[in-house]
């Protein structure tokens, strides 16, 4: 296993090489996902209980390889190249490869989710994202990919209605429901709402310079570690 992880090391420096080059294709990062597969697959042949979390196999190998940091990169560059069906099935594969137990994989099923969407597959979608937030209901992303699967299959009132049960008047948006206050932006775009569309552009925007300044450390007005404050005086709207 040493070997198969000194060749992935190689792999990833390639890589990194290819995207700074603006390489076209994507032949290394696809032969790097595919080692993994193979090393996840050959630890388990040695012990079925090998890695069943993803975390596990930066974690066992003292992040010496930042995996994880490295399939975030991976699913960056087949969505931003617009690689939608192989997106979709490196999501597939890794849903199926790992537990989700102890961490919840919502990132690759709302990338899952518009790597349907954007093939058309817009049923399949919709019946995705709405057993996700069925099963979790108060997970933003849930909600957020939802509202977008029912805005692609053109449900514009069931969107809407999502968006009402997360975000009410005096609802502050902040680190835990901007994605839903982003679907919300694209569904007013959709029916013509100019005034909700406003609405809730603006309240993301002040969330985005508050936080910008909140990290910057350049706002005065409120100390780290008052984070309670800080977020009593997000506004909404």
């Amino acid at each position: 296993m040493n070997r198969q992880w000194k060749k992935f090391d190689e792999l990833t420096e390639q890589c990194y090489t290819d995207m700074i080059k603006n390489e076209a294709n994507m032949d290394n990062w696809n032969r790097c996902f595919k080692l993994l597969t193979e090393i996840v697959s050959d630890g388990r042949a040695l012990d079925p209980d090998f890695a069943k979390e993803l975390y596990l196999l930066d974690d066992g190998t003292d992040y010496v390889h930042d995996l994880q940091g490295w399939l975030e990169d991976y699913l960056d560059e087949l969505d931003m190249r617009g690689m939608y069906a192989e997106l979709e099935s490196v999501c597939r594969k890794l849903l199926e490869m790992f537990a989700w137990e102890e961490e919840h994989p919502s990132d690759i099923r709302f990338l899952l989710s518009s790597a349907l969407e954007s093939q058309g597959k817009t049923e399949e979608a919709l019946s995705l994202c709405r057993e996700w937030a069925a099963q979790e209901p108060d997970n933003p992303y849930a909600a957020a990919a939802l509202i977008y699967a029912e805005i692609s299959a053109n449900n514009l009132e069931n969107a809407e209605e999502i968006v009402k049960q997360h975000i009410s008047d005096d609802t502050v948006c902040d680190e835990d429901n901007d994605v839903i206050f982003t679907a919300a932006v694209s569904l007013y775009q959709k029916t013509g709402n100019k005034k909700m569309e406003k609405k809730m552009d603006h309240a993301r925007e002040e969330y985005d310079k508050k936080l910008n300044t909140y990290l910057m450390g350049m706002d005065d007005e409120y100390e780290f570690g008052d984070d309670e404050d800080f977020m009593d005086e997000w506004p909404f709207g």
